[in-house]
């Protein structure tokens, strides 16, 4: 009887975990993604907890414990609410649900099925490495335009008139002096490693003699 609990247990956590994901990858509505998000919230805690990640936890990682998360619940529900069901009709239901549950699985492990997986990040790569090549130290003013205007990204100019610091982030600062020229601007990628998205934030420094004498292009994570 119990392997059978166990089994019917393990089925619906699969079950409700896979459809979860695979209703968060065809959401088109703000409030159901941010429901099946909650939902998921879970799985994403545990894995940081057991692999504390840098960045992200692995994908399947992820929907793999939360498949344990809701097969636990499961069980509980089950041991409670079916103890006395007869084994036959248990071992009955956990074989047919059983089936359905591996399909499912098998699909949250295709990456374009699965809305954990990274979207997008090798193109953030390229698009951060060519911006940075195309925008090397000691560049002029006017060829820095050009570049930007080339690659269709729209960007603010200003003169900074004190010591200001234009960039503070984790990696690395950026300090404009008196007088500097600071032109700032951010292009919208399509990357994304739910639940964030990911932009491509350029902060170029010139001197009073025009050209470039620092730059910060890197990625800026983005999350709800």
């Amino acid at each position: 009887m119990a392997k059978y609990k166990i089994i019917l247990a393990f089925s619906c956590g699969a079950a409700f975990t896979s459809l979860a994901l695979l209703l968060l990858n065809l959401s088109s509505t703000a409030r159901l993604s941010a429901v099946l998000s909650v939902l998921l919230f879970p799985g994403g805690l545990l894995t940081d907890f057991l692999l504390r990640p840098k960045e992200f936890s692995p994908p399947l990682a992820v929907s793999f414990a939360n498949v344990l998360v809701y097969s636990g619940v499961a069980f509980a529900v089950v041991s409670v609410g079916y103890r006395n069901v007869p084994t036959e009709r248990m071992r009955v239901a956990a074989i047919r649900l059983l089936i359905p549950a591996v399909v499912l699985i098998g699909l949250i492990c295709v990456p374009s099925l699965n809305p954990l997986w990274p979207r997008g990040m090798a193109e953030l790569t390229t698009q951060e490495k060519v911006l940075q090549d195309a925008l090397p130290v000691s560049m002029g003013l006017e060829g820095a335009r050009a570049v930007l205007r080339s690659k269709g990204i729209e960007f603010h100019e200003e003169t900074e008139t004190s010591q200001t610091i234009v960039v503070q982030r984790s990696d690395r600062s950026v300090t404009a002096a008196a007088g500097d020229r600071v032109i700032s601007a951010r292009l919208e990628t399509e990357a994304s490693q739910f639940p964030c998205g990911y932009d491509i934030e350029v902060v170029l420094l010139f001197g009073p003699d025009q050209r470039l004498k620092d730059q910060y292009v890197h990625r800026l994570r983005l999350c709800p």
